[in-house]
């Protein structure tokens, strides 16, 4: 690796443990150089201002999300072990980042477009996780399916009305801590009732 991509890395590592203790709006670019002895002007020649940065950040988080993710998904044996490992690692990584996500409390219309597309890629990055998943699930003969990415849909809608009830009735529009504890104890069930339907192999 280059000096300049070696460099570059421990920009983006050191904003993201600020960020994810602080917070982007509480984290300034002082103190993300003070952290690994840069000087202000090195920050500012590889990243022009911290929002790029924090895309950066998101978009190097994202990629090594999606390996840990494929890398446990595919260690299961089956689709319903798959698609309960991809709630839990979802939800651990929402916790253990929460203030990282700051920006996902916007609407899509709110966000800055370079952040819409990083958002927008990790929604896709699931729907084809979870098609796979049912795939594979076709294929060992757990399911008999018409159409996977039609019920990865119906999956994934799902999931976000559980989201949006439980939102709705406190009137937030981004869940606390403890909301998402009660999403993902939701979400768990509906999966495991979702998936004891799909093997029951009435689909047609």
């Amino acid at each position: 690796m280059e000096n300049q991509d070696k460099k570059r890395i421990l920009i983006i590592n050191a904003a993201l443990k600020r960020f994810a203790h602080y917070g982007l709006a509480k984290t300034t670019m002082t103190e993300i150089a003070k952290d690994i002895s840069f000087s202000k002007a090195l920050l500012y020649y590889y990243f022009p201002d911290k929002l790029s940065l924090y895309v950066n950040v998101i978009e190097y988080l994202m990629h090594a999300i999606s390996k840990d993710v494929i890398k446990s998904v595919e260690k299961t044996k089956t689709t319903s072990e798959g698609i309960l490992m991809l709630l839990l690692k979802r939800q651990g990584y929402i916790q253990k980042y929460y203030n990282l996500m700051e920006y996902s409390k916007y609407t899509c219309a709110d966000l800055p477009g370079d952040l819409y597309d990083k958002f927008t890629r990790a929604k896709e990055f699931e729907y084809k996780i979870i098609t796979s998943l049912l795939d594979r699930g076709v294929e060992n003969g757990e399911f008999i399916l018409p159409d996977t990415s039609f019920i990865t849909e119906i999956f994934v809608g799902a999931l976000s009305g559980i989201h949006f009830n439980i939102l709705n009735k406190e009137k937030k529009i981004f869940p606390d801590q403890s909301q998402f504890k009660q999403i993902f104890v939701k979400e768990k069930r509906f999966a495991e009732i979702f998936i004891a339907g799909l093997k029951s192999n009435t689909l047609s």
